[in-house]
């Protein structure tokens, strides 16, 4: 075995530790488009996603009439989609967050033995249509964001909330783009540090930051800065995001290569004074650490792809697992690639040594 994986297999072997993630809850109903129906049983399916928005603009003057096949009914949201990476990984995550009312919803169903699932309600409902190469997701959004901390507090108490907030290595919230009361719900979550030990690092992932006004997301930004000094903030993006991120904290718009958006994050990091900045897109994936610098790590694009929708997610979960060994920033990277392309080509995250083997046919590690 090569020194390089030997520090994988024992980073996978020794992999342990307490993740908090919340708080929201989707069920994603994902549909394919008929580009072509040859049969009852026969058809074939709209591959692009560039296909769809160039029929509806070429359709914009009059309608357009599709025809939707069911793919599937599962899980969906920052919490579960980045927890169950670390469920698959054999840690036990805590999610607090919507996943059903009376009972858990059947999308989640298959959680209940390997995640800590604290629900608060019914979750909000996503149509997913799904192509080879992206996604377009359409959410009711109206049950995530009325949730607010007053309901975890009626919901869980004083001592519940205590118990669930403390031990915690690694918090995370997600979905601020789609979450209206995010700010309020971080504030939530610092309170429960102000005496009891803090995680070692806050991680967020924004969504679609084109979603909200620039005015409500540098006041966010402000909002986290100000609880930086007693834990790392961690802030993710996909190749679109953090363009927009770029954009609106004035950072000139670097080349496409992991070496340019690499120096690029490093701005925008200390400009928005986060310990970390990650990026994530098909190609590679780039940080920058106020600790450990600028790295980056390349990844094949996956040409076999049975899943996207969650893919993003799946970094984080992968990342988030590997701050909890004693990795690199690269080796961070290189891990999250390695459970991102066993996701998109398994439909599911990886086990760890499904893990090992992922990354032992990384080039690039």
């Amino acid at each position: 075995m090569s020194t390089t994986m030997k520090k994988y297999t024992d980073f996978l072997r020794d992999l342990r530790g307490k993740i908090l993630l919340g708080c929201d809850g989707f069920v994603d109903e994902t549909y394919e488009i008929v580009e072509v129906r040859k049969s009852l049983s026969e058809f074939t399916p709209m591959k692009r996603l560039r296909q769809f928005g160039e029929l509806l603009v070429e359709r914009a003057d009059g309608g357009v009439g599709l025809e939707l096949v069911p793919k599937r009914r599962c899980e969906g949201g920052f919490a579960i989609n980045t927890g169950r990476v670390a469920a698959c990984l054999g840690l036990m995550p805590r999610l607090p967050g919507l996943y059903g009312g009376k009972a858990i919803d059947p999308a989640y169903e298959p959680f209940k033995e390997i995640c800590e699932l604290h629900s608060l309600g019914d979750p909000a409902l996503t149509i997913a249509l799904e192509f080879g190469d992206g996604k377009v997701l359409m959410s009711n959004l109206e049950a995530v964001s009325s949730l607010n901390w007053g309901d975890f507090e009626r919901h869980f108490g004083e001592s519940k909330l205590r118990e669930m907030f403390s031990g915690v290595d690694i918090l995370g919230l997600g979905y601020w783009s789609l979450t209206a009361n995010f700010d309020e719900l971080l504030k939530g979550f610092m309170k429960q540090y102000e005496t009891t030990t803090p995680p070692r690092r806050m991680f967020f992932d924004f969504a679609d930051i084109k979603k909200k006004s620039s005015e409500s997301f540098i006041r966010s930004l402000e909002l986290i800065q100000s609880f930086s000094g007693r834990i790392p903030m961690v802030f993710s993006l996909n190749e679109h995001e953090v363009l927009e991120l770029f954009a609106r904290i004035g950072v000139a718009r670097p080349a496409l290569t992991p070496q340019a958006i690499s120096a690029a994050l490093t701005v925008a990091r200390q400009k928005i004074g986060f310990a970390e900045l990650v990026v994530h897109t098909p190609e590679f994936a780039a940080a920058s650490s106020a600790a450990e610098g600028e790295a980056h790590a390349l990844q094949e694009r996956q040409t076999k792809v049975v899943r996207l929708a969650g893919a993003g997610d799946s970094f984080n979960g992968g990342y988030l697992c590997a701050s909890l060994g004693d990795l690199s920033l690269k080796e961070r990277l290189v891990v999250a690639n390695a459970v991102t392309a066993f996701f998109v080509t398994h439909g599911t995250p990886p086990n760890r040594e499904e893990l090992r083997a992922q990354i032992e046919q990384a080039a690039d590690k």
